[in-house]
């Protein structure tokens, strides 16, 4: 989380925290009933877990006595990621190995048309879910079902850590009234209105300018033709990309850093790092 959107969520447990004890209201609409909150609720305890864990799709949770509980997914209203970086393991988790092979194939196509007219270099790309504007971004349902935007937006499996709404906004609420009032049922719809369109992001990673992010999961890699005859460095796009073509890969923990070194070791081809 941005410390933007980690604030967001602490401002949230403060106003739920002036509230303990007392009752949240009466009237909830039937989707939140559905999903097993109690009208009129004492609420016992409040938490924000989002910042705890990346894997935590719920940022607060507002626990309620003899009552399941208020998991929010709290989200500014321009946040561009629902799902941001998935790993290999966590992506087999929520949608299987079928859906990885898709993933990998749609990478790989994407990698290497990127690669005809791209200005930098890159060895890899890693995914986001969520809001994206121009070529980088593809329909999410091109990949997937309609049914795993929900799977993206709540969580995967049960627990605390699944959300059970969302809360979407710039603003804290006054009022647990106005809170519960501005709470949204996560719906294939409603994350589509707040994501304006779902997509996959594709994220190439630059090697020479980015740092931490070479250690994000790929979908695709490249792969040389052949060995080159002596280490060569390659700083230009269209020389690296002369060499080879990005293939599809196995769900094995590949990142971009993995790939550079196998290039270096294996290939003479030297792309230069970003240094800390």
């Amino acid at each position: 989380m941005s410390k933007v959107s980690d604030l967001l969520e602490q401002e949230l447990v403060t106003l739920v925290e002036d509230y303990i004890g007392q009752r949240i209201p009466y009237d909830l609409p039937q989707w939140l009933i559905d999903e097993g909150v109690r009208p009129g609720a004492k609420i016992v305890a409040v938490d924000g877990i989002g910042s705890k864990s990346r894997l935590n799709k719920t940022d607060v949770l507002i626990i309620l006595e003899s009552s399941s509980p208020i998991k929010i997914s709290a989200k500014l209203a321009n946040a561009d990621y629902f799902g941001n970086w998935y790993s290999h393991k966590r992506f087999l988790d929520e949608f299987g190995f079928e859906a990885f092979e898709r993933m990998t194939k749609a990478s790989t196509a994407f990698a290497n048309r990127w690669a005809e007219t791209a200005i930098a270099p890159f060895v890899g790309v890693s995914i986001c879910f969520g809001k994206r504007t121009g070529l980088t971004g593809q329909d999410f349902t091109d990949i997937f079902t309609s049914r795993d935007i929900l799977t993206v937006a709540r969580g995967f499996g049960v627990g605390d850590s699944t959300a059970n709404c969302m809360y979407i906004a710039d603003y804290v609420p006054r009022t647990i009234e106005e809170l519960i009032d501005c709470l949204q049922e996560i719906s294939i719809e409603t994350v589509n209105e707040a994501t304006e369109n779902f997509k996959v992001a594709h994220r190439p990673i630059n090697p020479i300018t980015e740092g931490t992010n070479r250690g994000k999961n790929v979908y695709t890699r490249f792969q040389p033709y052949k060995r080159l005859p002596e280490p060569t460095v390659i700083r230009e796009p269209d020389i690296l990309f002369s060499l080879g073509r990005f293939v599809t890969v196995e769900p094995d923990g590949l990142n971009h850093n993995h790939i550079l070194n196998d290039l270096e070791e294996r290939y003479n081809i030297i792309v230069p790092r970003k240094q800390k």
